[in-house]
């Protein structure tokens, strides 16, 4: 075998990530790698940090169990569109030595021996790794090692392949796995991980020699660090001591757990930029989140998808905010759900709107309790207080809608292609407490509304518009009603 490969930099090797396990465990029929933390599939947070570290490495992404969606998923997501990805079928899972033997025989496999480029090994489900972490284990080989594997030291290292050393504790002898371990060697603490820089020609080399001699009958992946071992090759081990970026996924409780460290990292990462929160264990952040400086949090804020809060402004508690862009200064009251939706700066929202998708809300305006937009633009320094429905609706600068108005948007018709309806509203018009607008309508600018009026013709600028039945008293009729 040969000595080392030349590596230059992070970026010269290939990446090689095992994604084809069925996950039995995981008791669904969503393959295990496409399982949600944080917003995006487990697989995203391991391509995203080969994306940060090395954008121009090839990637070869094992694809077994569910492999239509998972690709679909990769070919689909923008973040790695730029990222160099082949899919390499493995058709029955027969363990990792198995799935990696698949890729250094498939056509990528190929290339990466004809390049001498050293390839970096990492499960799919491992999403808490950092850059840090990626970047340090695909450092160049040592001038002695054929492979490098990173472990760690865990309180209770069950279910993980034990690290077995040398009786002065150096060298790193084989990885032995639980269930084919020894009394003695479950009480070792260091454990494998799964990770490992491989030199090309020694893995496609060892791969051809391993055996299912196991109690699985699967082709072990760890098996190699024993034949190096015995073959006079080096093996180095980079120990890493935050274990907690080195947690599996393979059950719902593992998930969990995962999930609350990925939120509480994240959450101290923005505390540290200036965010405050005034009750973080109760508030989840999704990745692809961003806030400002001198943003407030208060206790169950929910914020998902691409939502972006901006500068001073405030999250009141218990609100849920998906793919939300909100400029500084803006006020955010309890209870308020809003998705796909711009909140523009010193506007107030809340409590309990609820901003559907397509909604805007111009600078300066109040969007009350009890208000729903739904694919409506408010112009800046408007006022919906209270208790009312606007959908399709278009509402210009300044205006006042009172308590309980409602936009009529669908009557069953479909009008130039649509079957929802248009109600424009102009600037500085003043529409009055539990009118309604039957849609399509367009009322004009600075005109006034009578309060109970159900509005149904366009109302001409600076016009009143008043649609309601006179009123009539029958004096001394509630007395016949009651007898």
């Amino acid at each position: 075998m040969s000595a080392k490969n030349e590596i230059k930099s992070v970026s010269d090797m290939g990446v090689l990530i095992l994604a084809a396990g069925m996950g039995k465990r995981m008791r669904s029929s969503l393959p295990k790698v496409l399982h949600d933390l944080a917003g995006k599939p487990l697989l995203f947070h391991v391509l995203n940090q080969v994306r940060s570290v090395c954008p121009r490495a090839s990637v070869g992404l094992v694809v077994g169990n569910g492999r239509e969606q998972v690709e679909a998923y990769v070919r689909s997501e923008p973040f790695f569109s730029e990222l160099e990805i082949t899919f390499i079928h493995q058709a029955e899972q027969k363990g990792t030595g198995h799935a990696a033997r698949c890729a250094l025989d498939a056509q990528w496999g190929v290339e990466r021996l004809k390049k001498k480029q050293p390839v970096l090994v990492l499960p799919g489900d491992l999403p808490l790794i950092s850059d840090s972490l990626v970047r340090a284990v695909g450092a160049p080989l040592e001038s002695n090692s054929v492979l490098r594997v990173l472990t760690c030291s865990l309180v209770d290292p069950s279910g993980y392949g034990r690290i077995v050393r040398s009786s002065d504790g150096i060298s790193v002898q084989r990885i032995v796995e639980e269930k084919d371990a020894s009394a003695e060697e479950r009480r070792i603490a260091e454990v494998a991980t799964s990770i490992y820089l491989f030199d090309s020609d020694f893995l496609s080399r060892s791969l051809q020699q391993l055996t299912p001699n196991n109690a699985q009958g699967e082709y072990y992946l760890t098996d190699l660090v024993a034949m190096a071992s015995r073959g006079g090759f080096g093996v180095s081990a980079l120990e890493w001591a935050d274990a907690d970026l080195l947690r599996g996924v393979n059950d719902p409780w593992e998930l969990a757990q995962a999930r609350q460290i990925f939120n509480e990292k994240c959450i101290k990462k923005w505390a540290i930029q200036g965010v405050q929160f005034l009750d973080p264990r109760s508030v989840r952040i999704e990745c692809l989140v961003t806030l400002g400086a001198e943003v407030t949090i208060d206790g169950g804020v929910v914020l998902q998808g691409t939502t972006q809060i901006g500068d001073r402004s405030t999250i009141g508690p218990h609100a849920v905010l998906k793919n939300v862009k909100i400029l500084a200064d803006v006020t955010i009251k309890a209870g308020t759900v809003a998705e796909d939706s711009a909140i523009h700066s010193f506007a107030q929202v809340g409590p309990n709107s609820h901003l559907r998708p397509g909604s805007e809300v111009g600078a300066h305006s109040k969007i009350g309790n009890f208000v729903e937009l739904k694919k409506t633009k408010v112009g800046s320094s408007t006022s919906i207080a209270h208790l009312s429905y606007l959908g399709d609706a278009v509402v210009g600068d300044r205006v006042n809608i009172g308590c309980g108005f409602v936009t009529c948007n669908f009557d069953g018709r479909i009008i130039e292609g649509q079957r929802k309806h248009k109600t424009v509203i102009e600037d500085d018009v003043f529409l009055g407490s539990a009118c309604q607008a039957v849609a399509p309508i367009t009322i004009g600018k600075g005109a006034y509304i009578a309060s109970g009026s159900t509005i149904t013709q366009n109302v001409e600028p600076g016009s009143l518009a008043i649609a309601r039945a006179r009123q009539v008293n029958k004096p001394d009729y509630a007395k016949k009603l009651r007898d």
